[in-house]
């Protein structure tokens, strides 16, 4: 016997470590097991289901589960979370959902869903870091359709944990946001397009989606539930084709929402003036006005986009406030590196309002500079308007003239060109001109009040210079001849 121990000492000592290893792994599962606490849930009592769009009035207290085996990611705790994963159960349960004018999410709840379901029995796994890391998702749904004041308490539980699998903690704050008290967008949740359930998927697919076709929408409509159909109906008046939207605005409250909606995302992107004026001239015009008034100045897009405004023609247009705030942010920017020494320019749309805006704030060098870079924006009307201000205020009066000519006979019936030319023409001593664009202008435009008060002015203003050059000529004649 000692001979063969001698012999096999090495595999005798290798063997007594593998049992020992064995055996102290064995003893830290049984105590981590013990370790666990249960988590304090209401008694299982179904009731009716509710409408699934307000919460019920339940505590919400989070019982903190104690660290145990499975809380680290391993082979081990993966292949035990592989063979006892929910998620075809989860897929099972997934409500459709749907988003109204304020952005609440709305659920579709069934408790016939869970019927035949041990709920009391799922609950308790999730009593420990591992058992809530794998049923914690399911657990929480089948709390919610049954419509146990539980549900508040696990999702609660279920987004806080940091060894949730990922797809499942982001769909529990998804469906549950107001609970987590942050509200979240389809789009902002890639993880949802993972799940199978067909009326989920669609759903999913209907708010991720940046556009949809009318057939796209037709097979749609096939899988979702028609009590969401009037929010769905919101969401489509924003990504149907435009014509389609328009077409039905017309006919629809819900799609002239989403035209105005549509039109504010357009603003807001691309700061386009017509689109700004056409929703100011429709019956939504209180609505953008106070839209405007909300608008935030932090970036040099917002402080761009105030000045985009096109109820804006002077800096007094803005308040104190704000005339401090996009001075700041524009020139920090930097300007005179991209507008005097070839520096980076910014978009086209970006210089076109920093053209309006050293107009309005009275830099007419960079505005002039400015002008020169806006490509297809040197024909638009307004911009032409300010570049003639910037011209005159800079000394150049034959450009500012010359420029004032041109929109004339390109605009001949406008009673804004009319005006600024007649003021022009007036102050470069051609009163004769002035005079004539002024009665041409009051013959189209006889109640325009800016037109009048400029004509009123004008007509005193000439007629001293008439009084004076008559007296001159006068004095000229009765004067003595001078006989050296």
């Amino acid at each position: 016997m000692a001979a063969f121990i001698a012999q096999h000492r090495v595999l005798i000592i290798a063997a007594a470590a593998v049992f020992v290893l064995l055996l102290i792994a064995l003893l830290t599962l049984i105590l981590g097991l013990k370790r666990g606490r249960k988590m304090d849930l209401p008694a299982f009592e179904p009731e009716k289901p509710g409408s699934g769009d307000q919460l019920p009035n339940a505590p919400m207290r989070i019982q903190k589960a104690k660290l145990a085996i499975g809380d680290a990611a391993s082979p081990w705790t993966q292949g035990v979370y592989e063979r006892h994963s929910p998620e075809d159960k989860i897929n099972h349960l997934l409500p459709a959902f749907a988003f109204d004018e304020a952005g609440n999410v709305h659920r579709s709840q069934d408790a016939e869903l869970v019927k035949g379901a041990d709920i009391t029995s799922t609950t308790r796994h999730c009593d420990t870091a591992s058992g809530l890391a794998v049923h914690g998702a399911y657990a929480t749904l089948l709390l919610w359709h049954s419509g146990d004041p539980g549900y508040a308490v696990m999702a609660l539980k279920v987004m806080s944990h940091a060894h949730m699998a990922p797809e499942q903690k982001e769909l529990i704050r998804f469906l549950f946001q107001d609970v987590a008290g942050q509200s979240m967008r389809a789009q902002e949740v890639p993880g949802l397009t993972r799940w199978g359930n067909p009326v989920f998927r669609a759903a999913v697919q209907l708010y991720v989606s940046r556009h949809i076709q009318p057939s796209e929408w037709e097979k749609l409509e096939k899988i979702l539930p028609p009590a969401f159909s009037r929010l769905y109906e919101l969401e489509l008046a924003q990504k149907l084709p435009l014509r389609t939207v328009y077409k039905r605005a017309a006919e629809s409250v819900v799609f002239a929402e989403g035209l105005y909606r549509l039109n504010l995302a357009a603003i807001a992107q691309y700061k386009n003036g017509r689109r700004w004026l056409r929703v100011l001239n429709s019956d939504k015009a209180p609505r953008i006005r106070q839209w405007i008034k909300t608008l935030p100045c932090r970036r040099e897009d917002e402080a761009l986009l105030h000045i985009a405004n096109p109820e804006i023609y002077d800096k007094e247009d803005l308040s104190v406030e704000l005339q401090h705030s996009i001075t700041a942010i524009l020139d920090a920017t930097d300007t005179r590196n991209w507008l005097f020494h070839h520096g980076k320019k910014p978009s086209l749309i970006f210089r076109l309002h920093y053209f309006k805006y050293f107009c309005l704030f009275e830099r007419h060098n960079e505005a002039v500079r400015c002008f020169a870079t806006l490509a297809a924006f040197r024909r638009d009307r307004a911009s032409r308007l300010y570049y003639a201000r910037a011209l005159f205020a800079c000394g150049m009066h034959h450009e500012a003239w010359a420029e004032m000519s041109a929109l004339l006979s390109d605009y001949p019936r406008d009673a804004s060109v009319m005006n600024e030319a007649a003021i022009y023409a007036h102050k470069l001593g051609r009163h004769d001109e002035a005079a004539d664009i002024f009665a041409m202008a009051r013959g189209m435009y006889p109640d325009d009040a800016t037109l009048a008060y400029n004509e009123a002015i004008f007509t005193e203003q000439y007629s001293k210079v008439q009084i004076q050059e008559k007296w001159s000529a006068v004095q000229k004649m009765t004067a003595p001849p001078v006989v050296e």
